[in-house]
């Protein structure tokens, strides 16, 4: 059965990933933030941004992990936060919220000390914030959370970080980005009008409008 639009893109940035950080995937959240939110906004002609901030997932039995080092942005060592991606245009009248590292929640919890007991999660989160995001100030988050929904705060901190990162890294990010527009063109039909442009002109015309 042929994969939606959507999880399509969401298998194209996880494939060209895992493909060049083998070992690193689940960690490189912004990696998924900045080349998901490239492609998405070049198929589905959109404008979407890669966020990054505190997060926390229920991992179940009572389990949070919680991804809340809003200082860590600072720290060149790293720290726990996340990156997801968010529309940033007024084509739909709630903004949507899109994580495609949802898959990798159960193996990024037990390496870091928390056990899943949960079923496993979908592959990545795409819907309106309402459906997705748990509504909850940061010192009331809930003890648990409906399947499919994740807690999310962009902080100043992480705008300013996420920006360097698309200044300092902006030619790996064109050519992930461009190498994630191929696989997804690869894996349309032949007839496809999906995609009519050159991937690569796309490609670097998505990340200069960063």
């Amino acid at each position: 059965m042929p994969l939606s639009v959507r999880a399509l893109i969401a298998h194209c940035v996880n494939q060209v990933i895992r493909q060049y950080y083998p070992e690193q995937y689940c960690s490189l959240c912004h990696v998924y933030a900045v080349i998901g939110s490239n492609l998405a906004s070049i198929v589905l002609g959109r404008v979407y941004r890669p966020v990054a901030g505190l997060a926390a997932v229920d991992c179940g039995g009572g389990q949070l992990m919680r991804m809340m080092d809003n200082s860590a942005f600072a720290n060149p060592a790293g720290g726990s936060y996340h990156c997801w991606i968010e529309s940033a245009d007024d084509l739909v009248a709630e903004c949507e919220v899109i994580d495609l590292t949802f898959r990798h929640n159960h193996v990024y919890a037990v390496k870091n000390g928390y056990g899943w007991q949960r079923e496993l999660p979908p592959d990545f989160l795409w819907g309106p914030r309402s459906d997705i995001v748990v509504q909850a100030p940061p010192d009331a988050i809930p003890s648990a959370f409906p399947d499919g929904t994740v807690w999310l705060h962009e902080t100043d901190e992480g705008w300013q970080w996420m920006t360097q990162q698309l200044l300092a890294h902006q030619n790996a990010f064109v050519a992930l980005t461009a190498e994630a527009l191929r696989l997804f063109q690869a894996s349309l039909p032949p007839d496809s009008r999906l995609l009519p442009q050159p991937a690569e002109a796309l490609a670097t015309m998505a990340v200069a409008e960063l």
